[in-house]
């Protein structure tokens, strides 16, 4: 019997201007595609994109504010576990 897909925890994140997006938890293969970017900032992109499903696309994102880029990157940190320090 096939296993079934494991639902994504997902995340509602509000722009300063009080637009929203959901955006999931990134999977294995996104964190992969992202990897092959050619530096932080468009890891960063790929991953925006594909965790809000394509809500927020690469010229969206780049016309952002830094500050909020910043808040963003907060959440795709928190939501792909990269500081879970749990033993």
């Amino acid at each position: 019997m096939a296993l079934k897909k494991l639902e994504r925890t997902k995340e509602l994140y509000t722009f300063k201007d009080g637009q929203e997006v959901y955006l999931t938890a990134p999977s294995l293969g996104q964190i992969r595609n992202a990897q092959n970017a050619k530096n932080e900032t468009e890891q960063l992109i790929k991953l925006l994109v594909d965790m809000s499903n394509g809500e927020m696309d690469e010229a969206f994102i780049n016309s952002l504010p830094l500050d909020e880029v910043a808040r963003l990157s907060e959440v795709v940190t928190r939501l792909s576990g990269v500081n879970d320090t749990k033993n």
